[in-house]
């Protein structure tokens, strides 16, 4: 009996030192290797006319993050990606252009199936037919040699600012290789702070326009901004008569503006209107064709006082009319205010350039209907300063009435008004 009872005492002790150290699953350990692409098929530089682009992962990838990793220059709009584990299959569905690079760029915005960010950013080159192999190279200068051991976030542009690539370099010298037979853009900053972005006036930088040559042999030189000239970014034409300039930097004045036709005769096209706006130049000109054109800005000065005397881009015209009404983006004094002015300065910005042909406006005493006289202080451009010709009566209400069309004739979509109340104590 003692015997069974002490079987009993053993088993029930069992029993609770078991349930003491019983602990819940963890899950298993968590997962810190970050995929890599392993091999690519066909081998880079190859021919890719009609062949499929096989990508071999070193792990399984989270499917979603493709669509936002992966980018292709020149734009292949039309292609499908299919899945084999961890082998990605694009398959191109459009014809390519002719004896073109083509660059594929993996991100690391690519991501494997635990959130874990590609390794490093990939390129590949490919060909469909002869493999351009034109070449920019060159020493890496700095201004300050505490940034000589600094990784440099480079970008290899298009002529028309279009991303290539991106790649980080480090060292005495770079060389970016098979590039296509264009004229390209080298763009490049250290990222001083790691926050991605260029800080203007607090890290080095540089920017250059590259002409086409097979062997292009370029200093890249890392300074400052306080002893960068302004340059063109980018331009871009809206439609017949609208064009976007993108400077480098914001700026604070120019001399003149001109556009011709890019052959030898020049013909030059009447540039109608132009505003600028920190780092952006909003032009109207004559109607355009779709010839090529130079846009030419003279004597670009920045913030600093840095002086560009000439910079030209090369640019594309366009017969497409714009049919977009223009809008008011901004009016001062605002629906509703109180001022403390009989004579206030009204500022009036719009989407794009309205011609001073094209605006209307009225100033009208809300309670005797009196019509007061403006006085245009600036305008011909998407912001205009008017000025009452009188002094206004105070304490009473007055509205402002806008009306205008832009320089292809599209109305504003309704009257716009607004009203204000002076009141001088």
């Amino acid at each position: 009996m003692r015997f069974k009872n002490l079987l009993s005492l053993m088993f029930i002790t069992f029993i609770l030192i078991s349930c003491g150290h019983r602990k819940r699953p963890t899950g298993g350990q968590k997962d810190t290797v970050n995929p890599e692409i392993l091999s690519i098929f066909p081998d880079e530089f190859s021919d890719i006319k009609d062949k499929d682009i096989e990508v071999t992962f070193s792990k399984p990838i989270e499917r979603t993050t493709i669509l936002t990793g992966i980018y292709i220059y020149p734009s292949v709009d039309r292609k499908k990606f299919r899945w084999d584990k961890s082998i990605l299959t694009i398959n191109i569905l459009e014809e390519l252009e002719e004896n073109i690079n083509y660059f594929f760029s993996f991100s690391q915005r690519i991501k494997g199936e635990h959130g874990n960010e590609l390794d490093r950013n990939y390129t590949f080159v490919f060909a469909n037919g002869k493999l351009n192999e034109n070449k920019i190279s060159g020493n890496l200068l700095f201004e300050l040699e505490e940034d000589s051991d600094q990784p440099i976030q480079c970008t290899v542009q298009a002529s028309d600012s279009t991303l290539i690539f991106n790649q980080i370099i480090k060292g005495k010298t770079y060389s970016f290789e098979n590039l296509n037979n264009t004229d390209h853009i080298l763009e490049a900053y250290i990222d001083k702070n790691k926050n991605n972005k260029y800080d203007y006036g607090n890290e080095p930088y540089f920017h250059e326009y590259i002409t086409v040559g097979q062997f292009n042999s370029v200093d890249m030189e890392m300074i400052y901004s306080d002893t960068l000239k302004p340059e063109i970014k980018s331009v871009k034409v809206y439609s017949n008569k609208q064009i976007e300039l993108t400077l480098s930097e914001i700026v604070k004045d120019y001399s003149d503006i001109r556009i011709v036709t890019a052959d030898s005769l020049e013909i030059p096209v009447s540039v109608e209107a132009h505003s600028l706006r920190e780092d952006m130049i909003s032009i109207i000109s004559a109607e355009l064709d779709t010839f090529q054109y130079y846009l030419k800005i003279y004597s670009l000065e920045d913030n600093k006082q840095n002086v560009s005397n000439e910079l030209s881009i090369l640019f594309d015209g366009l017969t497409v009319r714009d049919s977009i009404p223009p809008e008011v983006l901004f009016v001062y004094p605002r629906n509703g205010a109180t001022i403390d002015n009989l004579k206030p300065v009204i500022s009036i910005t719009f989407s794009e350039i309205i011609p001073l042909n094209c605006f209307e406006a009225q100033l009208i005493n809300s309670e005797t209907l009196e019509q007061i006289p403006l006085e245009i202080i600036s305008g011909h451009s998407d912001i205009y300063r008017l000025q009452p010709g009188i002094k206004l009566a105070n304490y009473s209400s007055y509205t402002l009435k806008i009306d205008v069309t832009d320089s292809s004739d599209n109305q504003i979509e309704e009257f716009f008004k607004t009203s204000f109340i002076p009141i001088v104590r």
